[in-house]
């Protein structure tokens, strides 16, 4: 105690002698009396009270966390799809220090697109497609003329992020991701449920019941956009490595689907056809998957200036202050409308048309706007409105983890997790939502992956339908119970995304590598000792820069 009382003396008589220096009444040589230990505690005191009075003020200004009840309804009629994951192969063991994305690294640092190395190209039966038929005009003409590059011919090679679609590593991706013989039979028979619904000319229809057999398949869609039907029925075609190029069962279905998107296309890359509405930029932004996906699988010349051209209407097509897309072009965007926007973005990443480095600045700004907490944990539909929802909220993180947050970023487990918890309790059938779930959890590959996989995949096989009917492998929209989006989309976009759900495990190769699992287990889903040396080789040269700067 006596202790106490002579330190706390001698720091009042050393704060007296310090108030008056600064009055003047103190000679400087004073502070020579000054001990350090003295100076030492002041100093701390003030920095203690200054982070208590900083943490007090965020804490204030932070709205708290948010979980989900009920899916937000406000999105009305919109039909979107978000394909996820990107490029790293997972079978290479040369460590790379490119980010697993698009390129946009987590701290807004200049965005540099990931390598791509290359595999051996499949044999090639190339027929000549249809020539376009550009005969329509489009205020954004002069725009997208304005940015348009001439791309280089690429080399005769598949890139590797479509590498898992095809062959052996097709086989070892599905084992290892947690894929079954039952849902690669399930999507065989999803995609001849598609390819009978095909129309003469090439394209598919979301109300397809002019081409059924026998008794027809139930299901109106209120949408209309032959683009989004022809590019939706196409995808799973792709995501399941069937080309126009390569003779399989499927390639005239693929050819005259790709014919029909090609003879649509305006001149300035616009692949809408149908009513006007909010169908436009949703069409066009699956259209331009659909082509650059063609065009990466197969490397076809005749797909590389229409699959640029499309990419480049997205470009011109983005508003330019808030970073989004909705209906129209340059207006204020919707992480619906986003996600698909995105998503063909890296679709043409993967195909070699390098996205600008501005354009993925402007998608992270847009996703920090839409963020529905300050730790961008949770989504909102509309930016401002801070209603966070499950399905926003999956779709923008599968956003975050393609432009580049890691698998151990906080904010992406935190969600990621939410999401979880949200898929285990509901009871909702929603494709739309579990498509987005799925790809977000494939990503993260952690025990919550391991729980929803087999709940999503054997519900769907389960819910297909097995019967000898002109219905027999596509998904019916209102049984067992109605789909959320039976009425916008009908049957054939439940199947499609059904589809696509089950092709996840090969469908892209993993974002991130798992080191840890690779190096406890080396032989673990690795190709053989000549597919790694072509696996690790230098990416190729890219086919352009989308970006006229």
């Amino acid at each position: 105690m006596r202790h106490a009382w002579r330190l706390s003396e001698a720091m009042g008589a050393w704060l007296d002698r310090t108030t008056r220096l600064r009055r003047g009444e103190v000679d400087p040589e004073t502070l020579r009396t000054v001990p350090s230990w003295g100076l030492s505690l002041l100093f701390h005191a003030f920095l203690i009270l200054l982070l208590a009075l900083v943490i007090h003020i965020r804490r204030g200004a932070e709205p708290p966390g948010r979980e989900f009840g009920a899916v937000d309804t406000q999105l009305g009629d919109t039909t979107s799809l978000v394909t996820a994951n990107r490029s790293g192969d997972p079978f290479t063991d040369q460590d790379s220090a490119d980010p697993p994305s698009l390129g946009l690294p987590t701290m807004e640092a200049i965005p540099q697109l990931a390598g791509q190395p290359e595999i051996a190209a499949l044999g090639r039966f190339a027929p000549s497609l249809a020539s376009p038929s550009h005969d329509k005009t489009s205020p954004l003409d002069r725009a997208s003329i304005r940015t348009l590059v001439e791309l280089p011919d690429l080399a005769s090679t598949l890139t590797a992020p479509f590498s898992g679609r095809q062959g052996p590593s097709k086989a070892r991706l599905i084992r290892r991701e947690g894929g079954t013989a039952e849902s690669e039979k399930s999507v065989e028979d999803g995609l001849e449920w598609l390819a009978r619904h095909q129309r003469p000319d090439g394209a598919w229809s979301l109300n397809f019941q002019d081409q059924c057999q026998g008794t027809g398949c139930l299901g109106q869609a209120r949408i209309s956009s032959d683009t989004a039907a022809t590019a939706l029925a196409l995808l799973p075609f792709l995501g399941a490595g069937f080309t126009h190029t390569v003779k399989s069962r499927h390639q005239a279905t693929v050819r005259k689907g790709v014919e029909w998107l090609l003879a649509h296309e305006q001149p300035n890359g616009d692949l809408f056809v149908g009513p006007p509405g909010m169908a436009y930029l949703y069409s066009h932004a699956i259209g331009t998957m659909a082509l650059c996906e063609a065009y990466g699988l197969s490397q076809d010349p005749k797909l590389k200036v229409p699959a640029q051209l499309a990419v480049k209407f997205i470009i011109a097509s983005q508003d330019p202050s808030g970073g989004g897309w909705r209906y129209t072009p340059g207006q204020a965007g919707d992480v619906s409308v986003f996600g698909w926007n995105i998503f063909a973005l890296r679709s043409a990443n993967m195909a070699g048309i390098k996205p600008p480095k501005k354009v993925l600045k402007l998608c992270s700004r847009f996703l920090d706007q839409t963020a529905a907490d300050r730790s961008r944990t949770t989504y909102s539909y509309l930016a401002g409105t801070l209603r966070a929802t499950p399905v926003m909220t999956a779709e923008a993180l599968v956003g975050r983890q393609l432009l580049g947050w890691p698998r151990d970023f906080p904010a992406l487990v935190k969600g990621a997790s939410i999401i979880a918890r949200d898929l285990e309790s509901s009871e909702q059938r929603n494709i739309y939502y579990w498509y987005y779930a799925t790809q977000l959890l494939h990503n993260m590959k952690n025990k919550d992956w391991e729980k929803w996989n087999k709940r999503i995949r054997e519900g769907l096989i389960a819910s297909q339908v097995h019967d000898d009917s002109c219905s027999r492998g596509s998904w019916d929209p209102s049984s067992p119970v109605p789909d959320r989006w039976s009425e916008s989309g009908g049957r054939l976009f439940l199947t499609s995304l059904s589809l696509l759900t089950l092709e996840v495990y090969y469908r892209y190769l993993p974002m991130y590598r798992d080191y840890d699992d690779q190096q406890a287990n080396p032989d673990r889903g690795m190709l053989d000792d000549s597919e790694k040396k072509l696996g690790a080789e230098p990416a190729a040269k890219p086919a352009g820069d989308a970006d006229a700067d």
